[in-house]
């Protein structure tokens, strides 16, 4: 089964996304984190398969997140990494463009699009494409 991280501060939200993502058809081992710290360590000690993650955060925010995991080297280059956020102005992306977040998609979710996107991301006919 497929792991999924996700990183948010919002609880609402994220118990939202947690949901989704159990209960996709084929679903999904879900880990969370309610800030980037938290989130970072998950990553480092479970290795998910891919990462939702907020963009702004207090503490740690997303890119800071991204950025440190690029920083850390190859071992986690390859991770698929989405950022979800109400920040909507092209030089919002700009400004994370260079840390290569493999999706940037705005809230509010549209959670058909996003399970589509996490099969594709992860290979994979399952949720969301039949």
């Amino acid at each position: 089964m497929k792991s999924i991280l996700v990183i948010e501060d919002e609880e609402a939200l994220r118990d939202d996304l947690v949901d989704l993502l159990r209960s996709a058809p084929g679903g999904y081992e879900v880990l969370e984190a309610p800030e980037g710290r938290a989130g970072l360590a998950l990553i480092e000690a479970r290795h998910p398969d891919l990462v939702i993650c907020d963009r702004l955060m207090p503490g740690m925010a997303g890119h800071e997140v991204l950025e440190a995991l690029r920083a850390r080297g190859p071992e986690f280059a390859g991770l698929p990494f989405v950022f979800l956020t109400a920040l909507t102005d092209a030089r919002d992306r700009e400004a994370v463009a260079a840390l290569n977040p493999t999706l940037y998609l705005s809230k509010p979710i549209d959670h058909g699009a996003l399970l589509r996107a996490i099969g594709e991301l992860l290979g994979e006919p399952g949720p969301g494409l039949s």
